[in-house]
């Protein structure tokens, strides 16, 4: 699977930005603020229709606006795959999957696999946490 293309509207800090990524590597760089974690949680959004840090789906929406958009390109076995996130204040989400929208979201979660690596998973990765049985579970 490789995510192609990444398009944001009002969502956090993000007014708008499209993005087309390298199958290789993709390194973002900027100072304190500027957006690289609210764009790497669009990513995760877009895996599991929800925000990685926000309880809530307004939360998400830029605080000066009413609706936001999250859309994904993905190869995946050969094939495209577009996926659409649609939030307007006040309502529930819109997720689709090639231009057709799920009745259940769980239909959804699954299908673009991801793991997130947080700076509070740091000390789990690198100690390690000893269960009750004494066994290092790492």
């Amino acid at each position: 699977m490789h995510l192609e293309k990444l398009s944001l509207l009002n969502y956090k800090n993000i007014l708008d930005l499209e993005l087309n990524f390298s199958p290789k590597i993709n390194c973002f760089i900027g100072n304190n603020g500027m957006g690289k974690t609210n764009l790497l949680d669009a990513v995760y959004y877009l895996s599991f229709c929800k925000s990685y840090f926000s309880v809530s789906d307004q939360q998400n929406i830029n605080h000066n606006e009413q609706f936001m958009v999250l859309e994904g390109t993905y190869r995946r076995k050969e094939l495209n795959e577009l996926v659409y996130c649609g939030v307007k204040r006040g309502q529930k989400k819109n997720f689709k999957r090639n231009k057709k929208e799920y009745k259940k979201l769980s239909e959804h979660i699954g299908l673009l696999p991801i793991v997130m690596v947080s700076p509070a998973d740091a000390s789990l990765i690198r100690m390690g946490v000893r269960s009750d049985a004494g066994i290092w579970i790492v």
